[in-house]
Parts: structure tokens; sequence; C-alpha cells
């Protein structure tokens, strides 16, 4: 069946979150050298890549516990550093829009519905709005408003719901393979991995992790849309 419906995550996707995380990375080391860990930017941003590699999710904080074993230490130091970046992030939590995603969703409009099914701070609604893309979406799902978010399929099946579509009629584009793509596989979507981000973008799935590979890979905006068409037929 033609594929009708395109979900969309936000983080990485439709919004740009480099800066939020890079904020991360670097109140952490910060909050490491301040508690007597002598570790240097260009060394804990490697081990950062490393562990991308092995496990992103938890990427930041696994790399600097590679420097810093003991627990008591650490939880002193990831709570300070937690508290600068969640106070640094706290006016703009979901990034910014992603530079030429605006005309890329105005084409898909023109031939499918458009949704939103992501993990992500109530407030990108608002923004949405703000950056003039949200008349384009006519379901926006996001969890902490749902109360359930992904990768649970609980997630993905109120999105089905609300856009009245089977999953074999959607599409879903993220750039995590464990929350975006392995769930709406397991569903019967199609799947497109926009691979890009100052995570995800280092982590590629072991062959036999077949769940996360996705239907079609994409880098960059510009190639959106047609990985998107190329994934509905």
């Amino acid at each position: 069946m033609a594929s009708s419906w395109v979900f969309f995550d936000v983080g990485d996707v439709l919004f740009n979150e480099n800066a939020q995380h890079t904020v991360y990375f670097h109140t952490l080391l910060l909050a490491m050298r301040r508690n007597g860990v002598q570790v240097e930017w260009d060394d804990y941003s490697k081990k950062i890549i490393d562990c991308v590699r092995v496990k992103p999710a938890t990427a930041i904080v696994d790399a600097a516990r590679l420097f810093v074993p003991d627990d008591e230490v650490w939880n002193r130091i990831y709570h300070d550093g937690r508290a600068i970046y969640d106070a640094t992030r706290k006016p703009r939590p979901y990034g910014t829009l992603l530079d030429g995603i605006t005309p890329v969703l105005q084409a898909l409009r023109e031939r499918f519905h458009l949704g939103i099914i992501a993990n992500q701070h109530a407030e990108v609604l608002e923004a949405i709005e703000e950056y003039g893309i949200g008349p384009l979406f006519e379901v926006k799902i996001i969890d902490t408003l749902v109360g359930v978010s992904k990768p649970d399929a609980a997630i993905f099946h109120l999105a089905l719901a609300q856009a009245g579509c089977d999953s074999s009629e959607a599409i879903m584009v993220g750039d995590r393979p464990d929350n975006d793509i392995t769930p709406a596989k397991a569903m019967g979507l199609r799947t497109v991995r926009f691979q890009r981000g100052i995570l995800y973008n280092h982590y590629e799935p072991d062959e036999d992790k077949t769940a996360e590979h996705a239907d079609v890979v994409v880098t960059d905006v510009s190639g959106l849309q047609e990985a998107i068409e190329r994934a509905a037929i």
C-alpha cells in the first residue's frame, strides 16, 4: 500500500540540537575539572564519539564515567554539571529550526499528510507555530503531553489513530535507530533515518541489528524529500 502519511521526530530532524548537546558536553567537562578530575576537552570529546558508536543514548555520561569511576565523586559531578546544563537549556529547550527544512516540508505537504511523533519538551509546539510550520502538521504527538514516550509502541499507535491510517500507509523519519527506526519498523511503518547531528550521526548499527536499519538513510536536508519519496514506493 502506498504511503500517505509521514511522521517526523523533532530533535535533530526538524530542529537542530547541536548547540544544546555541545553545552552538555562542556558543562560535564567543567564539572569534572572543578571536582579535581584533570581531563582535557580533546580527550573527553574523543571518548564521547567512541561511546556514541557503542551506545549513543548515554554516550555523554558514559564518556565522563570513564574518567570518574568513583560513584560518590561522579554523583557530585553529574548533579553539578547537569544543573548548569538544565539552566542553560531552559530558555530554548528544543533547539532551533533546521536550515532548509521548511521548503522540504512544504513540498512534502503537497503529496502527503504530515505528523510529528517526538520525545520533546512541550514548549516545542509553540516554537513550531512561531516558526510558521505548525499548519503543515495535522497530527502532533509529544510524549510529555500524552504520557507515553518512544520507543513504546503506544505512542505510535496513538499517532496512527489520530491520523486515521494504518501502519502500512505511514513513514517514520527520525535520527535515532533505537527510538525511531526500530519501533516503527516493528509496527510495519516504512522508515527513513535522517543521520545528522553531533551524536547519532556517528552511530552505525551492526549488520546483525537488522531492526535498527532504516529502509532509506539520508544525511543532508537537501536529500530528505527524495529519501521520503523513495521510502513511499
